[in-house]
């Protein structure tokens, strides 16, 4: 046979990435390509000749030569050690990771053994560094063969996860890991996983949780961040399975919390919002000993809510003074959380029954929440923070309820008070009023004018202040109404002498009647009052607003940001109440008021963020 075979295998074994060796029947080299120096620094003629053993590590040396009679008794193309970390022996002495193919071959008649062995340095380093990750996870992990879905690789957190050892999941298929009965829905979904890549699950497509199946039986929720990538040019996908049942429960118990705090703000007496703060402690923290105290007769707190068990298992429960070495007493003194994970460490003389863990949180000013359980370091961070927000709220609504009643009491007394004014005021200023008129038939003088000014400037006092003590500022019914109507109305209710009125532009706008007649007739006093009888008031209406104008003096640029404040004036004998009035009143309407100058120089309210609908041509009236 000629030598064109030999050289043909020679030529390609130079082209080859890989080093290659040609071993005879005999174990020995015959030859060596150039890529032998790369990897074990030996020349290739350095190698011809010797036993292909120089190349294994001493230590394994003996077993190699019996696996290496073996194959060439039956040669075959395989790996060498499949499933093994081979590694070879440089010239220096130094070990390198390598992989092998072996695989007989015919040159000039005679039979060799190919030895295909690649450097494998990059992907141990790289492997080293995936296991270390893997361990280093303080999640469980989960590696398995994309195409095949067989679990490669575990960290010991899937043991408490799940319950096997990670010598059980090793081999078995990944859906060992999935609910009873819905394989094929999660395998549709680890499908996905290895279409999009790079994936974080917390739901199936349906939108209900994810689950894994534990030894036992027992579903856990899991959010699983799943990863595909290649390791010795096989494709794998990575899971780290994070279990949410903590964040679950928290979610749960936020949601409960919400609902409970609605429900805590539509109370309507403190004792009602001391029954909700127990059972809420119950339902968000599944404590079932709870105490909800009130402050009574402002010296000591008094048991106003107690669940069930708390009653059954630790009898009546005592009052508390305000200050005391007590717990409850400290809690409320100090105003800080108070927890202890054994009561029976209090030596205060109360007694607890089989209370054990505890925690008491003030109301503010209005009480204490005492929360306790028989368990021995029951409450956590979390449960401390939960119960701190529903104090909060509780006391939120208790300051609510309490504001609440004060108002009632101090609307009442204006109603007193309004009463007062409109009878024990109003009736003096009309008997003034009518001996006046006598007094006018018999004498002119100045001093009767100046008395008439006087019981007209008590006169408006008093209506500024029934205004605001009677009507408020609240809109009750919100109507069309033309607007020239309305303003000839309030004209008319104005005692304007020689003044006059004009409307520019009409239409309708949408207001509570009463409300809007109080605006209109405090602008058009306001402009008599400041620019006298003889002004001219303009009004209009416009697209999304109207607005009212004099001839005027008009208002200074510098006071026109507070002319609507209360107490506001110009006049001595003026109230300051009327253009607060207009700023309440159209505020309660939810419009906007800006002070500016007429065309006249006069003064100019405008209101904005109104209903209108402006008529088309000029106001006839």
């Amino acid at each position: 046979m000629s030598r064109h075979p030999r050289q043909r295998y020679e030529a390609i074994c130079e082209a080859s990435p890989d080093a290659i060796v040609l071993v005879d029947f005999d174990g020995r080299i015959t030859y060596a390509n150039a890529r032998v120096t790369d990897l074990f620094g030996y020349e290739p003629a350095e190698l011809v000749g010797e036993p292909v053993e120089i190349l294994v590590p001493e230590a394994a040396r003996d077993q190699h030569i019996a696996k290496r009679d073996a194959y060439i008794d039956a040669p075959e193309i395989r790996p060498m050690g499949a499933d093994l970390d081979l590694s070879g022996r440089r010239k220096d002495g130094s070990a390198v990771p390598i992989d092998i193919t072996l695989s007989p071959i015919e040159t000039d008649g005679q039979r060799e053994f190919m030895a295909a062995i690649r450097d494998i340095s990059e992907q141990e380093a790289l492997q080293t560094k995936y296991r270390t990750i893997l361990e280093a996870v303080p999640d469980a992990v989960i590696v398995a063969d994309a195409a095949t879905g067989e679990i490669i690789e575990v960290n010991d957190h899937v043991t408490d996860l799940v319950g096997y050892d990670p010598e059980e999941l090793l081999g078995r298929p990944q859906t060992i890991l999935h609910p009873t009965g819905a394989e094929d829905r999660y395998r549709e979904l680890f499908d996905e996983h290895i279409a999009s890549e790079n994936r974080i699950l917390g739901q199936l497509p349906d939108g209900s949780d994810l689950y894994v199946e534990t030894k036992t039986g027992r579903h856990v929720p899991v959010e699983i961040n799943a990863h595909v990538f290649e390791l010795r040019e096989r494709r794998l996908i990575a899971g780290v399975f994070r279990d949410v049942t903590t964040r679950k429960e928290y979610g749960r118990q936020l949601r409960t919390l919400h609902a409970a705090t609605r429900e805590l703000m539509d109370a309507t007496d403190c004792e009602e919002i001391a029954r909700l703060v127990a059972d809420a402690a119950r339902t968000i923290l599944g404590y079932e000993h709870n105490v909800v105290r009130l402050l009574a007769d402002e010296t000591r707190l008094q048991p106003v809510a107690v669940t069930e068990k708390a009653e059954t298992e630790m009898g009546d429960r005592p009052d508390y003074p305000i200050t005391g070495p007590a717990p409850v007493s400290r809690a409320y003194d100090n105003g800080d959380s108070l927890r202890y994970d054994d009561v029976r460490s209090l030596d205060d003389g109360y007694d607890r029954g089989e209370a054990r863990s505890a925690m008491y949180l003030p109301l503010g000013e209005y009480g204490v929440i005492s929360i306790v359980d028989p368990a021995v370091g029951a409450f956590d961070e979390s449960d401390e923070e939960l119960a701190s927000i529903l104090s909060l709220n509780a006391e939120i609504a208790l300051k609510r309820i309490l504001y609440q009643r004060d108002l009632e009491r101090q609307n009442e007394r204006l109603d007193e008070f309004a009463s007062v004014l409109a009878h024990d005021l109003r009736n003096p200023l009309n008997v003034a009023q009518g001996l006046l008129d006598t007094a006018r038939g018999a004498d002119t003088s100045e001093e009767l004018d100046e008395i008439e000014t006087v019981l007209d400037r008590m006169a408006g006092i008093v209506d500024d202040v029934l205004t605001m003590v009677r009507s408020g500022y609240d809109v009750d019914d919100v109507e069309a109404l033309e607007f020239a109507s309305i303003v000839d109305v309030c004209w008319d209710a104005v005692a304007t002498g020689t003044a006059s009125v004009r409307v520019e532009s009409n239409g309708f706008l949408y207001a509570d009647s009463s409300r809007i007649r109080n605006l209109f007739e405090n602008l058009f006093r306001n402009a008599v009052d400041h620019a006298g009888e003889g002004v001219t008031v303009t009004a209009g209406v416009f697209e999304g607003g109207f607005y009212v104008a004099d001839d005027g003096p008009g208002i200074p640029p510098a006071e026109r940001d507070r002319v609507l404040e209360p107490g506001w004036t110009t006049d001595e004998d003026g109230t300051g109440l009327g253009l607060n009035i207009v700023r309440e009143i159209a505020g309660a309407h939810e419009w906007d008021v800006s002070v500016t100058a007429s065309p006249t120089g006069g003064a100019r309210f405008d209101f904005t963020g109104v209903r209108t609908t402006v008529s088309d041509g000029p106001f006839d009236g």
